[in-house]
């Protein structure tokens, strides 16, 4: 959640960075222009790039040019646009989740609610001042002429000319202010703030004036809100300037209202006062009013419009078409990605012989060997998927067995990357395998605390710090597509490691609270989904009487042979009461949107 503020805070003022950029190469243009891009730089802070990812997300871009793809999924792009993701936790000083300090999250947003509440009593003392002095205020009775549909209100308490309101602005005129001005200067001050109201300045105010509570922390919002005032009124005069041709009465006007206070503007209140006065007064008096944009430049205003708007939506709608991909061949996401058409070199798929075959699995390296396998679990394997969540699968593929033999080429991707990518080639190529992909709701089991103190049981324990830095680095390196780094000097190779019989798991040296979750799937029959919120890597050892039918053991491809678990009691506890008494946690029976792989097409496997 920080790592996401911090990216959100970063984005927004690379953003506002390019707005003060493309407002430099405008100064001669119109005020009205700078004022827009400014707003813009404003109202950006409210509006995430993250929010507008999800948007383009809905829509898998499949077809996005190979060059454009190249970039948006780059180590690089992601750093930049997303730097704080990876560098808030630094793996030199990573500690267990037990031992994280809590109290840093809870002091921040404390600080924060103090200066959001601050911001906005002043805010709303200021309203109510405003509210008073309409209340207070009488209509307008002059012989000069009201422009249509606007309404003029004089009050004693008012020391400019302002307009306030949002719905139905009002021009609100100091008691008198005829009385000190020509019929010539009044005019013009008056279309200054007919100006106001035409533009809805004051909505755009109040919006910068959320944008300030929000983010009063962060100094480049106070200076944004400074050239809102400023150009806001340079558009003012300008209009006022081409619209009456009277500079001098109007710069006289300007003059006159101004020596009557000296008090800064409200920001929700727009004026005729207001910024540099003296600039402001230099410009019209020189009768200064901004160009016309060039083609050129409405090319590059143009081309920085659609960049900020669609770039996001297309690199969510790349990001989910190459997630995707990556999960249909059974790539983990933020790995490497793996040619989707990797082959095994040499392939061998027998019936199985019940009557004298010993069921085996073995995944090393650049083989792949297994013995009494249905074809269902091979499908499983191949796309990553647990079994329950494969639908359309022929009952044959439940019962029949087979013997697979498998041969990688001599110089294959990472195994643990490319296996099940082979895997699945091998089945689209020898058991014509075609699938899609839904989401269904369906049971599922949240994971989630068995005590309201979420105490952790007996059987689960956060790993050694060693073990901890060593796989957020090697996580780190991998997210970057850099080398991954050499183990801990003193520290197990085999960090992360699992063993799985039935009725029992064993995770050493390291095990996410997801991976958890993803062999508990395997053994309850539907998604188990994380919901504890524990963050980085666990020891945990889990025991219980397994039902009958329970699936062999496989060992994960590349990782260390390990003495299996101790026996499981016949009278122990079941899977759940395990959990429970063990591990400190426990599975809540709910529904909910699981994605599933639907089988299109799955034929008898070409036998040798």
């Amino acid at each position: 959640m920080i790592a996401d503020i911090f990216n959100h805070l970063w984005q927004s003022t690379m953003f506002a960075a390019v707005v003060a950029l493309l407002c430099l190469a405008c100064r001669r243009n119109r005020a009205r222009l700078r004022y827009g891009l400014w707003f813009v730089a404003s109202a950006k802070f409210l509006v995430p790039f993250a929010a507008l990812a999800v948007v383009g997300s809905l829509v898998q871009w499949q077809q996005a040019p190979a060059s454009m793809r190249s970039i948006v999924t780059s180590p690089v792009a992601r750093d930049f646009n997303a730097p704080f993701d990876a560098m808030w936790l630094d793996p030199a000083t990573m500690v267990t989740a037990a031992a994280q300090p809590q109290w840093i999250a809870p002091l921040l947003f404390g600080v924060w609610l103090c200066g959001f509440a601050a911001i906005t009593l002043r805010r709303v003392r200021q309203w109510r001042e405003i509210g008073a002095a309409v209340r207070a205020s009488t209509p307008w009775e002059s012989a000069a002429p009201v422009p249509a549909g606007i309404e003029i209100r004089t009050a004693l308490t008012v020391l400019e000319p302002s307009v306030v309101g949002l719905r139905r602005p009002v021009i609100l005129l100091p008691t008198g202010i005829d009385s000190y001005l020509t019929a010539d200067q009044f005019a013009a001050v008056v279309a200054h703030e007919v100006c106001h109201v035409r533009r809805r300045d004051n909505l755009t105010a109040v919006i910068h004036m959320l944008v300030e509570a929000v983010f009063w922390f962060h100094p480049l919002v106070w200076w944004i809100g400074a050239r809102l005032v400023a150009t806001r009124e340079e558009a003012c005069d300008e209009h006022v300037v081409s619209e009456t041709a009277a500079p001098i009465p109007y710069a006289e006007g300007i003059v006159s209202v101004c020596r009557r206070y000296a008090e800064a503007p409200l920001m929700s209140v727009t004026g005729v006062g207001g910024a540099d006065v003296k600039a402001r007064i230099d410009a019209i008096l020189s009768n200064r009013i901004g160009l016309r944009l060039t083609l050129w430049k409405r090319l590059a205003l143009a081309t920085a419009a659609v960049t900020a708007f669609v770039g996001p939506l297309a690199a969510g709608a790349i990001n989910r078409a190459t997630l995707s991909a990556e999960q249909s061949q059974g790539v983990t996401p933020g790995r490497p990605f793996v040619d989707p058409e990797a082959r095994f070199e040499v392939v061998s798929i027998k019936r199985f012989d019940t009557s004298s075959g010993t069921p085996r699995a073995s995944m090393t390296p650049g083989r792949f060997d297994i013995a009494g396998a249905s074809l269902s679990l091979l499908v499983g394997q191949a796309l990553v998927t647990p079994v329950d969540r494969i639908f359309g699968l022929p009952d044959w593929a439940n019962t029949e067995l087979y013997t697979v033999t498998a041969k990688a080429p001599d110089d294959p991707p990472p195994a643990a990357l490319a296996l099940n990518v082979m895997l699945a080639n091998l089945l689209k190529d020898r058991a014509n395998l075609a699938t899609h992909r839904e989401t269904r709701q369906l049971p599922v089991y949240d994971l989630v605390f068995a005590r309201t103190d979420k105490r952790l049981g007996p059987g689960l324990k956060p790993a050694s710090p060693e073990c901890q830095a060593a796989l957020t680095a090697r996580l780190e390196a991998v997210q970057r597509g850099g080398p991954v780094p050499p183990p801990l000097v003193g520290v197990n190779d085999a960090c992360s490691s699992m063993r799985i019989n039935p009725g029992g798991m064993v995770g050493l040296n390291g095990v996410p609270m997801s991976r958890i979750a993803q062999v508990l799937t395997q053994s309850v029959g539907r998604p188990v989904i994380d919901k504890t919120g524990l963050t980085g890597y666990f020891d945990f050892t889990l025991q219980w009487t397994p039902q009958p039918g329970s699936e062999m053991p496989i060992r994960p491809a590349g990782e260390p042979p390990a003495p299996p678990p101790p026996a499981a009691d016949p009278d122990g506890p079941n899977l759940f009461t395990a959990v429970q008494e063990q591990l400190g946690l426990k599975l809540e029976s709910t529904r909910g949107p699981v994605e599933v792989i639907v089988i299109d097409r799955l034929d008898k496997p070409r036998l040798d």
